[in-house]
């Protein structure tokens, strides 16, 4: 599903307990095919040929296949937040640079619009039923917005309690998106939310989000344009009264 990282073989693991295990694999592969060429060059006794080099080729294939694996855990552990499983910061600004290069050189890339999401009093929440209570609401938001997010979306976890979600589309498709996001989160149930301040229009405590949605212009030259306009409409939402929409 967009933005989400799966889980792979080595996912209990750390990055630098994965590093440690793809140094042993790999050099377990070169003590193997050090076997294979003494093997090869008439070194290694007197077992059959054929018999040492079946054994040797099926640990060697076995061995590639788990460096394989390993190093793709590793991959993805680089570019996971991790309390979310979310895409991270920098992977996330390294596929808007990329997305951005190819929207401003080529005409025929298609629109690029970027949706900026921030929780509404997330700090009141943190302060009054505490971090690890706001963590479950991070994890929680973020199973929403990947939940209705486009298989072409990037969802990722921008930083504390923001999020973003870079699209392929117009400002109208966008934020009719960001729309389907805001109305899903406003829907879900979390603990202790009839106790958040009331927003206008509310009878009860509920857990919202405001969301600001920028689209791509030709006279922008950098992606920190198309940040900051997605931001600016995201400022807006907060000061007209939060648990919108604005694009």
């Amino acid at each position: 599903m967009a933005g989400k990282v799966e889980d792979s073989g080595g996912s209990g693991l750390t990055r630098a307990e994965l590093e440690a295990e793809l140094r042993r694999s790999r050099e377990e592969v070169l003590v193997l095919k050090e076997r294979l060429d003494n093997l090869l060059a008439g070194k290694d006794g007197d077992r059959s040929v054929a018999e040492i080099l079946r054994e040797t080729a099926f640990q060697q294939a076995l061995l590639i296949a788990e460096l394989r694996e390993k190093e793709d855990a590793l991959k993805k552990l680089v570019i996971t937040d991790g309390l979310t499983g979310l895409y991270n910061h920098r992977y996330f600004q390294q596929r808007l640079r990329e997305s951005f290069e190819r929207r401003r050189r080529y005409s025929n890339y298609g629109e690029l619009s970027l949706i900026m999401i921030d929780i509404d009093n997330f700090k009141y929440y943190n302060d009054t039923y505490g971090h690890p209570a706001g963590d479950k609401v991070l994890q929680k938001v973020a199973e929403v917005l990947l939940d209705n997010a486009r298989h072409s979306d990037i969802v990722a976890r921008y930083g504390g309690e923001e999020f973003a979600v870079l699209c392929h589309g117009n400002l109208r498709e966008t934020a009719c998106a960001a729309e389907r996001f805001r109305r899903e989160i406003e829907k879900t149930e979390f603990p202790g939310q009839d106790t958040m301040p009331l927003l206008a229009g509310q009878s009860r405590g509920t857990l919202t989000v405001c969301l600001g949605v920028g689209t791509y212009d030709g006279t922008m030259k950098e992606p920190g344009e198309l940040v900051n306009r997605a931001d600016e409409k995201l400022y807006r939402a907060k000061k007209e009264g939060r648990n919108r929409v604005v694009s």
